[in-house]
């Protein structure tokens, strides 16, 4: 890791409902913001271990899981479950394109069990590890647990990913009165970045946003969220991006082991996400 004191700025994504693309919209902001230049890292911390999983889709590295085939849990140096106590080694694991990560296994589950004090261990690791990094990422899982409330005890920002849909966005509006809820009680200076669409059924690039862009079922669904939004005292221009759904994309880059931008750097997903990237820069003030 670098020795040099970098800013580390810590951005929670997170949604209570699962299922809105949180990882790999993860996996390709961390990847565009790690080509701008800027080192990032990002924490997996949802129990189910998607975003690890995806990195990682033929074996777990034994940097996170020391002994795959033994009997008992053995979690390596880059494993979050290392970040709850204060005498474990933490290395995160340092992929090809440069990212680091500090991936999990279900055995992450067991934190929510223990006294809640440990959350201010974690605190002081990542306050170590802030040191090396512009950014980091933690993908965050939908329930109210000690992982969430230690994600958002030490992060600087909330970002929420969603579709348009109910659950969805119902599960914007909740995770958003979580972030009250801990900024109230744990973390002051935590701030709401925004929400982005994950997968916009767009009917008609040349039209307005609320009038025939998309479609008219995720225009009033659209519609809502913003209804939910204004509940929370925040304004449509909140919503920093609606990245296109395009039949099998990600689904392809994802099979191939690659972010869209790699796999299709030209396709509307890819430039909108970058757009969404440089956005996050422009809004953290460039993580410096």
């Amino acid at each position: 890791m670098e020795s040099k004191a970098k800013a580390g700025i810590v951005i929670i994504v997170g949604n209570q409902k699962g299922g809105v693309v949180k990882s790999q919209s993860t996996n390709e902001l961390t990847y565009n913001l790690q080509a701008m230049g800027l080192q990032t890292c990002m924490i997996d911390f949802d129990t189910t271990s998607g975003l690890t999983e995806r990195t990682f889709p033929d074996a777990l590295p034994l940097s996170i899981d020391k002994d795959p085939l033994g009997n008992t849990f053995t979690p390596g140096e880059a494993n979050a479950y290392q970040l709850f106590f204060t005498d474990t080694e933490v290395n995160p694991h340092v992929l090809p394109d440069g990212r680091h990560i500090i991936g999990s296994t279900n055995e992450l589950h067991e934190i929510n069990y223990r006294p809640q004090d440990c959350i201010f261990d974690f605190k002081e690791r990542i306050s170590e590890l802030r040191k090396h990094y512009d950014y980091i990422f933690i993908d965050s899982a939908p329930e109210y647990n000690n992982l969430l409330i230690a994600s958002h005890l030490v992060a600087d920002y909330l970002l929420i990913p969603t579709l348009l849909e109910k659950s969805s966005r119902i599960g914007v509006g909740k995770q958003l009165s979580y972030m009250q809820r801990i900024r109230k009680n744990y973390n002051p200076e935590l701030k709401y970045l925004g929400t982005y669409i994950t997968q916009a059924n767009v009917q008609n690039y040349n039209q307005p946003l609320l009038d025939g862009y998309l479609t008219a079922v995720e225009t009033e669904n659209l519609q809502r969220l913003f209804d939910i939004l204004q509940e929370k005292n925040y304004g449509p221009e909140t919503v920093l991006a609606y990245i296109s759904w395009v039949k099998n994309l990600a689904k392809e880059a994802i099979e191939l082991g690659m972010t869209i931008k790699e796999y299709s750097p030209s396709s509307r997903p890819a430039q909108q996400y970058q757009e969404l990237s440089n956005r996050i820069v422009e809004l953290t003030q460039g993580g410096h």
